[in-house]
């Protein structure tokens, strides 16, 4: 005997990928507890039902549930002792109770419910929007719940291990102290550090006594710089208040970088980048600066050079950019400009993957390969203007030998790309017709040789009723196999008008035609139809639709699987009957990322020689011609794949 204790069969597969809770619904009836299961399926939940207080406590002692929703009246356990019981053990003393009766309804029922530890009580009939409503709260509640929990689990580790890290840093500060003194004189950087509120003395290391030219290897005070050399910005020399120094100590904050000029009596300047911090002390005075000077010269000279070459540049229509070996762009010509939509003061010293962005890592391993080999690389990329539109250029891509840097010139190419495609899809749209053309004339005539062949078929004497009953099956599918030929040739349309189709028998019609391969398939048919689903249309042409999607489901299947078919009707906002929807769902392969994009274009196939890629192509067109929609997903989970497609179709007399 199947045990009253069970799970839901629905795989919870939740929209915005949140982790389900559970839900624990107790009822004796199953059929309430089945109709609980359809209101609350769409919360993406794991639901659980019991058949008695006694399964309800073992699901709870088994498992971690976030609210539960209880019967009154039960057999052995009923509603209010099992609260009680619930109340009694530490562990469920906070767990939500809703309680559903069609009995108890009095004020006093009500109050022993509340008192019972119940949070809400709701009367049956139950409205579905209310109880859905009322669970989902809870439902997110304890999802929030545990969330916090493990957010405190894991701060109170991160506590610990950042206790341990300052401990072991405050043992180390003494020796990395010792240690930054002796750095200081090996960087490659130039540092200065000024003592006193007035910049009275300043040390340097040796790397800055180089740029400064004073020779001094050691750390020198400010009377031992008695070097002729005079800092300059734009020209212009500085007064010693406004050197980085000083400028962090008056005004106590950074100064951010600066560009300085070391202008010597005898050989050529020197360019630095300077920057300084303020010192304070325990009191939070300032007490004296720290700057930090990079020598730039190179960089300059480079720039100049690069100048030069630009004014030559600029009159060139395609797109020049330069990048150092860093990416950051520096220089980007008035081509550029008018490609991209950035001016040139806007982009110079940023970063032209994060700027144009939206090259593949495989790309990006193409192009240094190849810049790194060759010093050359030409082909197509994709780029990002200002409006943040993608666009197709033709980049070619030099390196210059020595600094890194590289340039690169682009051409906008997307309205090429675009023509081109167009006249590819123009002369394959031609091919087609060429083809149906051909396929026409050659199938036509057999058709209706045979079309003329099951007739007399039919009115011969020697068959019996069901003999009749299945050559009249035949006959209508050949004739469906003329109207699929000339429908996909685009030369034919259905004459008569349309008609009120019941999309339930059309359905059970389809079924019964495949039932023969899910059986030779091993699959399971699960039915659901929730009312007649009756839309106004070509019962031929939707009946095509749906034999391409059920056989589909088919194919997708080889080892067996289950197979789901469900109709439901659909409403406006005002609540009225707007259309029908079909669901068909199976557990085959699933349909891959990047075959889902091409999925609806003819002649496109995941089925090897065994399709013509035209099934879903015509199918889409037939739901489009009645202003209905067909769609697909798949959800591709840690045990099994589900696919599903969704049609659905208006209710009113759309098609003329």
């Amino acid at each position: 005997m199947q045990s009253s204790l069970s799970q839901s069969d629905e795989p919870a597969f939740p929209l915005d990928g949140r982790d389900p809770v559970t839900i624990l619904m107790v009822d004796d009836q199953p059929s309430k507890l089945l109709s609980y299961e359809v209101i609350l399926q769409d919360l993406g939940e794991q639901l659980v039902k019991a058949n008695s207080g006694r399964e309800a406590l073992d699901c709870l002692l088994k498992g971690d549930v976030a609210v539960v929703l209880m019967d009154v009246s039960m057999p052995e356990i009923d509603g209010f002792e099992l609260a009680d019981m619930m109340r009694q053990h530490p562990r469920f003393q906070k767990t939500p109770i809703i309680f559903v009766s069609a009995v108890h309804l009095s004020d006093p029922d009500r109050i022993r419910g509340y008192q019972s530890g119940a949070v809400d009580y709701i009367s049956v009939p139950v409205v579905p929007e209310v109880l859905r409503a009322k669970v989902s709260v809870f439902a997110e509640l304890h999802r929030k719940k545990r969330e916090l929990q493990a957010l405190n689990r894991d701060l109170e580790e991160r506590v610990a291990q950042r206790s341990e890290e300052l401990r072991l840093l405050n043992e180390q500060l003494q020796q990395r102290v010792a240690e930054l003194e002796s750095i200081m004189q090996v960087l490659p950087v130039g540092v200065a550090v000024a003592h006193g509120g007035d910049c009275e003395t300043v040390s340097i290391n040796a790397a800055l006594g180089e740029m400064l030219g004073s020779g001094l290897g050691e750390n020198a005070s400010k009377s031992a710089l008695n070097i002729p050399f005079k800092l300059a910005r734009s020209g212009e020399v500085l007064h010693p208040d406004q050197l980085p120094l000083r400028q962090a100590v008056r005004a106590g904050l950074p100064t951010g970088m600066l560009e300085l000029e070391v202008a010597h009596p005898e050989g050529s300047p020197h360019f630095l980048l300077a920057s300084a911090s303020p010192l304070f002390d325990e009191m939070g005075n300032v007490r004296g600066a720290v700057g930090a000077f990079f020598d730039v010269t190179e960089r300059k000279q480079m720039d100049d050079t690069l100048r030069e070459r630009a004014e030559l540049l600029e009159l060139a229509s395609e797109a020049i950019m330069v990048r150092d070996k860093y990416g950051a762009i520096r220089f980007w010509n008035a081509g550029a400009e008018a490609l991209y939509g950035w001016r040139r003061e806007h982009v110079l010293w940023q970063d032209q993957k994060e700027l144009l962005g939206v090259r593949t890592a495989h790309e990006e391993r193409e192009i240094e390969d190849a810049l790194a080999k060759d010093g050359r690389w030409e082909g197509n990329l994709k780029h990002r203007n200002r409006d943040g539109h993608e666009i197709l250029v033709a980049s070619r891509q030099a390196v210059q030998a020595g600094s890194g840097a590289v340039l690169e010139i682009t051409r906008d190419i997307t309205a090429q790309v675009i023509a081109e495609e167009a006249l590819r899809r123009n002369e394959r749209l031609a091919a087609m017709g060429k083809l149906a053309g051909i396929v026409a004339h050659e199938i036509n005539n057999p058709l209706e040789a045979i079309t003329n062949a099951f007739y007399l078929l039919r009115q011969h004497h020697s068959l019996d009723e069901e003999a009749k009953y299945y050559a009249q099956i035949a006959e209508q599918e050949l004739a469906r196999v003329s109207h699929i030929t000339k429908q996909t040739l685009s030369f034919y349309r259905e004459s008569q008008r349309a008609v009120a189709v019941s999309l339930c028998e059309l359905m059970d019609d389809v079924l019964e035609l495949q039932q023969r391969p899910m059986q030779v398939a091993n699959i399971t048919l699960e039915r659901s139809y929730s009312s007649e689903g009756t839309v106004h249309g070509f019962p031929s042409e939707l009946k095509q639709v749906f034999m391409n999607l059920v056989s589909n489901a088919i194919q997708a299947m080889p080892q067996g699987g289950r197979m789901r078919v469900r109709l439901t009707d659909t409403a406006d906002w005002r609540g009225r009957p707007s259309g029908v929807r079909v669901f068909i769902s199976d557990t085959g392969m699933g349909i891959s990322p990047e075959n889902a994009k091409r999925l609806f274009e003819p002649f496109f196939t995941t089925k090897s020689t065994k399709g013509t890629g035209l099934g879903l192509w015509i199918s889409r067109g037939i739901v489009q011609k009645h202003e209905g929609t067909l769609r697909f997903r798949t959800v591709f989970g840690a045990s099994s794949t589900v696919t599903a497609f969704h049609v659905f179709l208006p209710t009113h007399p759309a098609v003329k």
